[in-house]
Parts: C-alpha cells; sequence; structure tokens
C-alpha cells in the first residue's frame, strides 16, 4: 500500500479552440518558457498545481503518463513533412520526444530524481501505479511525483480516430498529478492498485466483497448497461459521480482521484477497462496517519 500526500488537477473542457495555457502558466507561477508546445505547458501547470506550498525533496522522481503521447505535435511534424514537403521544424522535432515534458516539469519544480515518461495501449494510468507502487515499496525510490497529460487535439475526426472512440464521443484534455510515498503520516489518502485483470463474473465478485458505504466510479469506457449491473449488486454502494465536469481522454482516471480526495467520500473504487478486461483502484481516507 503506498500514499498519496498531494494531488492537483487541471481539467478542461475545450470547444472549438483549445484554451490559452501560455497566460495560466504565467499566471499561476510567474514563469515563461520559450520552445515549449501545449502538451508540455499542459503538464508544467498540472505538476505546479499539485505541489504548490509543498517541499519537494531533490530526489524526488517524475514518472509522467499519457495514453498517446504528445498527438498535436505529432500531427504538426506529419503534416510538415508529408504534406508541405518541408523538414520538421527544430522545436517540433525536440518536443516529438515526448519525455522533453519531464525534464521542463523536473526543472520548474527543481528536482532530480529519476524521470520517465511513460505509455501503454491499455490500462496506462494502471500500469503507471503499479510500477510506482512496486518502486515505493521495494524502497527504489523514496516519492513519486506521477501525472497525466492528455492534450486536446483541435482536428477532432483525427483525435477520435487516434484515441479509437465513436465520432459522437466528447474529448476533454487534462494533466492530474499525485505525490506518491510509501509512508502515511500526512498523507491525503492510501492507494492500491490490483494487479490483477478480471473479467465480467470476476470483477462482479469483487464488487460483492466490498465495505457498505463504499463509493464506485467507472471508466467511460464501461457501457451504461454494464454499470447499471455492478450498481444493481449491491444496495449499501454509492456512486461517485465525475461524469458532468469531464470529458474522454485516456490518463482520466488520474482526475477521477484527485476529484474523490477533495468530495465527502471515504472509500472508493475506480473501475476500467479496455473492452474485454476490467481492473480496480481502490483508495482509502480513513488509514492515513496524521501528524
Amino acid at each position: 500500500m503506498i500514499y498519496i500526500h498531494a494531488a492537483g488537477i487541471h481539467n478542461s473542457l475545450p470547444s472549438g479552440a483549445p484554451p490559452d495555457l501560455k497566460t495560466e502558466l504565467k499566471t499561476l507561477s510567474g514563469k515563461s518558457y520559450r520552445r515549449i508546445d501545449r502538451f508540455i505547458q499542459l503538464a508544467l501547470i498540472g505538476a505546479h498545481k499539485a505541489v504548490a506550498g509543498y517541499k519537494l525533496e531533490p530526489d524526488t522522481a517524475l514518472y509522467l503518463i499519457s495514453g498517446q503521447g504528445d498527438i498535436p505535435v505529432f500531427e504538426r511534424v506529419r503534416r510538415q513533412r508529408y504534406f508541405q514537403k518541408m523538414m520538421s521544424k527544430p522545436v517540433d522535432f525536440v518536443n516529438l520526444a515526448s519525455n522533453t515534458a519531464g525534464f521542463y516539469v523536473s526543472s520548474h519544480l527543481g528536482i532530480d530524481g529519476a524521470n520517465l515518461f511513460l505509455a501503454h495501449h491499455h490500462f496506462p494510468v494502471q500500469m503507471a501505479l503499479l510500477l510506482a507502487q512496486s518502486d515505493l515499496e521495494l524502497k527504489k525510490q523514496s516519492a513519486i511525483l506521477l501525472g497525466g497529460v492528455d492534450e486536446w487535439l483541435e482536428n477532432q475526426e483525427l483525435a477520435k480516430k487516434l484515441l479509437g472512440v465513436s465520432g459522437s464521443a466528447r474529448l476533454g484534455e487534462g494533466s492530474n498529478w499525485l505525490l506518491l510515498k510509501g509512508e502515511s503520516a500526512g498523507a491525503l489518502a492510501s492507494l492500491q492498485v490490483d494487479c490483477r485483470q478480471f473479467n465480467l463474473v470476476q470483477i462482479k465478485a469483487e464488487i460483492g466483497k466490498l465495505e457498505p458505504g463504499t463509493c464506485l466510479a467507472f471508466s467511460r469506457h464501461l457501457p451504461a448497461r454494464v454499470v447499471a449491473e455492478m450498481m444493481d449488486l449491491r444496495k449499501d454502494l454509492r456512486r461517485f459521480d465525475y461524469e458532468l465536469d469531464s470529458a474522454y481522454y485516456e490518463t482520466l482516471p488520474l482526475y477521477v482521484l484527485n476529484k474523490f480526495l477533495v468530495s465527502g467520500c471515504e472509500k472508493l473504487i475506480h473501475i476500467d477497462s479496455d473492452g474485454t478486461g476490467f481492473m480496480g483502484i481502490r483508495l482509502d481516507r480513513n488509514c492515513c496517519v496524521t501528524e
């Protein structure tokens, strides 16, 4: 079991044009950067919000997650190379490596620990949290600042094709971060990721074992019919609603976890699916020792 010591939410629902992040970053942090794109700006804003006023140890590790990485810079480079028949712009070429964002975040926060960029086709948030959980429990890291960043692409038709979602889906963008440690003193909540992948029958059996009053949150991947089936299993469980304030992006589970931290709920199980299997994340605000 590991513990959340700080968290930050940056979640938006763009429509028509992406928000101006350059101004927001300057207002928030007092700093401005040249040669960075919106993906890096998103990463900086979310990480800054998460640890503003928190003293980070210099060896804090940084684990940056994204479902697809910096899609807009990929699209720009694709157009430059194949449609405009020109070499990629130098800044776009450098930023094409999504771990550039991790470099800027570490520099911005003054930390020099391990710096990883992580992506996974299935369950990107869960896979990254499992790595963080393992590294903290094995004491490979003393603290990990873990964030998920997904940027809204103005070409919505292309974005939905790349993400594999229906044409009617609404897309958002976000930069949501957690500061994770292996110690409970002063923590906001405990976090535990189950490394098992369940089928529908098995996940229903797991729901049957939950404590009364536990909140359930469901990924946007789950059909409404399946969600209804799961909620009907137990009348003593509560639905944790987050959907009205967000739209789909691949690291959205981190937004759900962070929103839970400022809610009145004590225990949360987040259930995600890749279309065939299910994975769960447990948060508990009752098991932490305050300093």
